[in-house]
């Protein structure tokens, strides 16, 4: 009688529908164990000070596992959420359970990538193998046109390449049941983990990032955004001044977290008649998702190199930090600068252009460690990606030439996008001050 058993571990994968690992399991496998590790490295305080991961994005992170748990449930399986390292604790379940193969999503750089190492490591001790399958970029890996280390430099060569000849795969179809769960399995409730580790779950004063985490949103969302709206493009956002119509980061978070394909919206979008309303609506959108899979492509052709840019500065500079504070707190003296700022750090979300606003003040005005910043912004963001996190700041620092400048004035960028200052004031509650600037280079 046949018994075959799989695990798989979610990570930043946290959806049934367009996933390739489960729709595989579902068809060949008798038990199915869907585990997530909250790894205590996850909640640490920092040596800057503040959490890895921010109030905004634990509420975000707890709510799409929920999401997950149910839809899994409705399938009849479940979700094992357990508190500890994955390289401990998978290995132990598998053994425990007779497990044959363990899956999970590949990751390319950072903290996830290497605790997927070590688990490697862990289960071929046992004889158990690790399967990686590659998840959320709108071009599959083994569809590139060309080897990634001869990815192109520039993003409009990428996607010019990667959509001449073909179209994105199309999504797989949902899934209607999974393998069994296995009974013996006990797990508490998330809340009673997230009481148990500590997990800041609770906003401060004025904080509300406006999203509610889980694919059930994700998809309502996309639906709506494709069907039920007729935005205007000249609708304009806050003090990017760019198109709320045109970005796909209102579906970020969820991009982030794997709550959403983006092979589902881009499949929403194109073959919904979207484009013969609203084609820069559409374009726009899918191009987000392409400089997406860039972003993730340039990560993974820099391999080892990317590894070290990722790693955290370990400088402690007493000058530096005050500086650093004044910034994250968004109290630099420059206006709008720190509303971005605020912003930020009171909705968790910030335009692309409200990312390199602050992102370049900080390096080249108050000349500090960029991967300060890229700290913080993986702290607050919702949806922080740390291959997109990383080319952000490249791109900032100068270190990566895409296709946006290194430096912006904020001043000239003020004038620009908030001449009335009423971004500036909706943030700082106040009219703009004078300008008061800390701690520049020179000053």
């Amino acid at each position: 009688m046949s018994n075959q058993r799989a695990m798989i571990w979610f990570r930043n994968d946290l959806r049934l529908h367009d996933h390739e690992a489960l729709s595989l399991l579902a068809s060949s496998m008798d038990v199915l164990v869907p585990v997530y590790c909250l790894d205590p490295q996850q909640f640490e305080i920092q040596p800057l000070g503040f959490p890895r991961l921010g109030p905004l994005r634990a509420r975000f992170l707890i709510e799409c596992l929920e999401d997950l748990r149910i839809g899994l449930e409705m399938r009849g399986s479940g979700l094992h959420v357990e508190l500890g390292e994955p390289e401990k604790v998978i290995p132990r379940l598998a053994q425990a359970l007779g497990v044959q193969v363990v899956f999970t999503e590949r990751e390319i750089l950072g903290e996830g990538a290497r605790a997927e190492r070590r688990l490697a490591a862990a289960l071929e001790s046992l004889g158990i193998p690790l399967r990686r399958y590659w998840v959320n970029t709108l071009v599959h890996s083994s569809d590139l046109p060309f080897p990634v280390a001869n990815l192109p430099e520039q993003f409009s060569q990428f996607r010019e390449a990667v959509m001449a000849d073909r179209e994105p795969r199309v999504p797989l179809p949902p899934l209607q049941m999974l393998p069994a769960y296995p009974a013996e399995l006990t797990t508490p409730t998330l809340a009673a983990l997230v009481q148990t580790v500590e997990l800041s779950t609770a906003l401060e004063a004025g904080q509300d990032s406006g999203f509610k985490g889980g694919a059930t949103v994700a998809l309502a969302k996309l639906q709506e955004f494709v069907q039920g709206r007729r935005v205007s493009l000249d609708t304009l956002r806050g003090g990017a001044r760019e198109a709320d119509a045109a970005r796909v980061d209102q579906f970020a978070p969820w991009l982030a977290r794997g709550a959403i394909s983006p092979r589902r919206i881009y499949q929403y979008i194109e073959y919904s008649g979207l484009a013969a309303w609203a084609g820069k609506l559409a374009t726009g959108t899918i191009d987000e998702l392409l400089k997406r899979d860039f972003c993730r492509f340039l990560a993974l052709k820099g391999g080892e190199r990317a590894e070290q840019f990722d790693r955290a500065a370990t400088r402690n500079d007493e000058g530096a930090r005050e500086r650093f504070e004044r910034w994250r707190r968004g109290e630099t003296g420059e206006s709008f600068v720190d509303a971005h700022l605020r912003e930020l750090a009171h909705t968790g979300h910030l335009t692309s252009f409200g990312r390199r606003l602050v992102a370049s003040y900080l390096y080249h005005d108050l000349r500090l460690d960029w991967r300060w910043g890229a700290a913080w912004f993986a702290s607050r963001l919702l949806d922080d990606d740390p291959s997109v996190n990383l080319a952000d700041w490249m791109t900032v620092t100068g270190f990566w030439r895409l296709d946006q400048q290194a430096r912006l004035d904020p001043a000239e960028q003020a004038a620009r996008r908030d001449p009335d200052g009423s971004y500036t004031h909706r943030w700082l509650k106040s009219a703009p001050a004078p300008a008061r600037r800390v701690g520049q280079a020179g000053a």
